[in-house]
């Protein structure tokens, strides 16, 4: 019995990871340049990660990526395409596309 319970408690833990995973902390979709063509460009978006002091695995305590879309969803916009995206930084373009 105990067994059982233990694999519903680890089941449902797993559905609730898999649901925030999938839906992400941003309402800004990444894109490929063919996807926006119709769309209206806003800006070009960059930001460098600080990856913190030297070490053999760093820890990052500022992701690039994470602040692009940041700023993105500031500006209004629906979707970004990536021209760079490093662990040390990235690089996007912003629009907003019509429904």
């Amino acid at each position: 019995m105990r067994a059982i319970l233990s694999g519903i408690a680890l089941a449902l833990a797993a559905a609730a990871i898999a649901g925030c995973a999938a839906n992400g902390p941003y309402s800004v979709a990444v894109a490929e340049e063919i996807m926006v063509r119709h769309c209206t460009y806003i800006a070009t978006l960059s930001e460098n990660s600080d990856m913190g002091s030297f070490q053999i695995h760093p820890k990052f305590t500022y992701d690039g990526r994470d602040m692009v879309l940041r700023k993105a969803e500031m500006l209004n916009a629906t979707h970004v395409v990536f021209l760079a995206d490093y662990p040390s930084g990235s690089a996007a373009l912003a629009y907003h596309c019509p429904e």
